[in-house]
């Protein structure tokens, strides 16, 4: 009998468990009750980034070095890359959106402005004025005969993107001032024909298109190396840029 009772025991007890391993299977795949611990919320997508990579080395708020404080944030702004040397810059950067990018541009702009590569306007094609419309695109220097002409430009920016970077290799291939690639050391040529790349305005000619990534990550420090690369090559007496 004592056994008898036992099994009358045990039987409701197998049951309560089978319930409850049903009810924790239930909650680990979506399941929700009312003590369920609150899930975070899914990390925000950054938007698209259109044209170039943030160009510079320096964080626009702090002006230190971008990777001094970590791997920088990014972050974008209408398709426009910033990076910022710490999680606490944005916020300032935000805080007056329109001046920041404003003073952005006025650096892009001087940075850009002495090797752009056309005198004439990128949508009509005629002969620029002494002193053109520019605004900056993508991390770009954009120059049009009138302001009028935006319009016409933002109606396929990628377009015209192409076609300034196909006058910056233009010019910029005569007098290109490196035999090898600035990622890989390699000489140019020795894996095929190199891969011309445009960043900042400026040509950079890799090895193949796996360098490219290496460019994407620090754009910065490939810019410093063809810049110095141009000014040793000026200071040979080769003209450089095109110019």
């Amino acid at each position: 009998m004592f056994r008898t009772a036992r099994l009358f025991v045990t039987a409701p007890l197998m049951a309560l468990l089978a319930s409850g391993v049903a009810l924790a299977q239930h909650e680990g795949h979506g399941g929700h009750t009312g003590h369920e611990a609150p899930r975070s919320a899914p990390p925000t997508k950054q938007p698209a980034r259109v044209g170039d990579a943030y160009p510079f080395a320096t964080c626009p708020i702090s002006g230190k070095q971008l990777g001094t404080m970590g791997d920088p944030m990014v972050k974008v702004y209408d398709g426009r890359e910033v990076r910022y040397c710490c999680g606490g810059c944005p916020k300032k950067f935000e805080k007056d959106l329109q001046q920041s990018l404003a003073k952005l541009d006025a650096k892009i702009a001087a940075d850009q402005g002495p090797i752009y590569p056309l005198k004439t306007s990128l949508v009509t094609g005629k002969d620029l004025p002494e002193k053109p419309f520019e605004f900056v695109y993508g991390n770009r220097l954009i120059r049009l005969g009138a302001e009028q002409e935006r319009a016409e430009f933002d109606k396929a920016p990628a377009k015209f993107l192409a076609a300034l970077d196909k006058a910056v290799v233009m010019v910029q291939a005569k007098d290109y001032p490196l035999k090898e690639c600035p990622v890989s050391g390699e000489k140019l040529g020795e894996m095929g024909k190199p891969i011309d790349v445009v960043i900042a305005g400026r040509l950079l000619r890799l090895g193949c298109k796996d360098c490219k990534a290496d460019v994407e990550k620090d754009p910065a420090k490939f810019v410093a190396v063809i810049d110095a690369a141009t000014k040793h090559h000026q200071s040979e007496g080769h003209v450089g840029h095109g110019k």
